[in-house]
Order: C-alpha cells, then structure tokens, then sequence
C-alpha cells in the first residue's frame, strides 16, 4: 500500500508541472519530412511515439499500469482453496521438452524487437507482449509452486509500478536539458544505426519491462486463483 501512495504521489506531482504549462510548450509541431533529421529514427511510428507524441504514450502506460494494479489488488482478495494448489501442468513429453527451448529463442526475439524498435518494426509494446506470451506458455508446463517462487523473488509486481516513475524523472531531466519535458537528451546517432533515435533505447526498454510485468502480475493472479473466476 506504501508503493501504492507513492506511486500515486510522483504521478500526481508530475501532472499538476505538465498542466501548468503552456500550450504552445506541450506541443509539437512537426513534419514528416523533418522526423529523421530531428529525431533521427528510421522507424517514424517510432519516433512519434517516443518523442513528439511521448504524452500520449505515457498516460497509455499510466492507464495500463493502473488496469495491472487494480486487477491484481482485486483478484488478490479472492479466497485461495486447496484445489488450486494442485499441478495442473500438462504432462505431454513433447510439450515439456519444447517449450523451454521456444522460451529462450521468445526472450531473445523480445529483446531484439525491444532494442531496435526505432529502425526497425517493433518497440517496448510488442517485445512485451511477447515476452509475456512466452511466460504463459511456461506457465503450463511448469509446477505451480516453481511459478509462484519466481513471481514472488523477481518483486516483478513492485519494479513494475517504478516505470512511470522513471519515466517521470526522464521527462524532467529533459526539461533541464533541452527546456521542455521529454525532451530528448541522448544524441541522434547516424539514422539506421542503433546508437540513433534520441532516447528511443531507454524509453522502449522501460515500456518493454512495463508492459512484460503487467502482462505476467495478471497471468500470475489467474494462475493463483484458477477455476474461481
């Protein structure tokens, strides 16, 4: 509940700076002949929703992180019964054998799509449904028990509720930099290349941590309290 009021806190603060700006400062007005040579992303969705429509992205992230909270703090009120400690795993050979393998190729494509998503199709929001989608398919060949361990050690429940936070800092570093919020502080690079796009790495890789945690607190909490919902 503590992370829960503080959360709200840091959200709450940084709205009442945004919404004491002008207009014109939350703003921008660009063209799209003018996005690789100012944002220096190849991937233009990319660059316009990290950095010219950055607002939008972060209150995307706000609302899914509060959809996260809000299901796991409701279904986490629900009564356990002892028949849902019971392995429910499939027992199928070939499904064991295979899906761990597929689960670490999963991790490397979710991370590839992750780190190239300004020069490439991607970003933060695929990589994570798909990393997401791997766990779930974990899920079904591993003892619940194992499950639950992992959830409960990795505090994947607490780092996830830090990622607007971050987010938050980054916007307000950039208003020390560059004189706007969200200002990119990072160098373009040569469009193409990794090391391009401004801020595009750190923005896509939070997003790919947020939406990879929400996705797996939810599929936790369905997996604790299966067969009553």
């Amino acid at each position: 509940m503590k992370n829960l009021i503080l959360f709200f806190l840091f959200v709450l603060i940084f709205l009442v700076i945004t919404f004491n700006l002008s207009l014109g400062e939350m703003m921008s007005f660009y063209e799209p002949k003018d996005i690789i040579s100012e944002n220096g992303s190849t991937n233009m969705v990319s660059a316009i929703i990290l950095d010219y429509r950055l607002y939008d992205t972060f209150f995307e992230i706000l609302v899914f992180t509060m959809a996260v909270i809000g299901v796991s703090e409701f279904i986490g009120k629900i009564p356990i019964s002892e028949s849902n400690n019971q392995n429910l795993s499939y027992d199928t050979p070939i499904i064991k054998v295979i899906t761990p393998i597929f689960f670490q190729i999963i991790v490397l494509i979710s991370i590839y799509i992750s780190t190239t998503g300004h020069i490439a199709p991607g970003g933060g929001f695929a990589a994570g449904t798909i990393l997401g989608t791997g766990f779930l398919a974990v899920s079904l060949v591993k003892p619940t028990d194992e499950i639950e361990n992992l959830f409960i050690k990795s505090k994947i429940e607490i780092l996830k509720m830090l990622v607007p936070l971050f987010i938050i800092a980054y916007g307000l570093f950039g208003y020390l930099w560059g004189g706007t919020f969200f200002s990119n502080f990072n160098l373009q690079g040569t469009p193409g290349k990794l090391a391009s796009g401004g801020s595009a790495l750190l923005l896509n890789f939070l997003i790919y941590f947020e939406v990879f945690g929400g996705s797996w607190t939810i599929l936790y909490r369905f997996l604790k309290h299966r067969g009553l919902l």
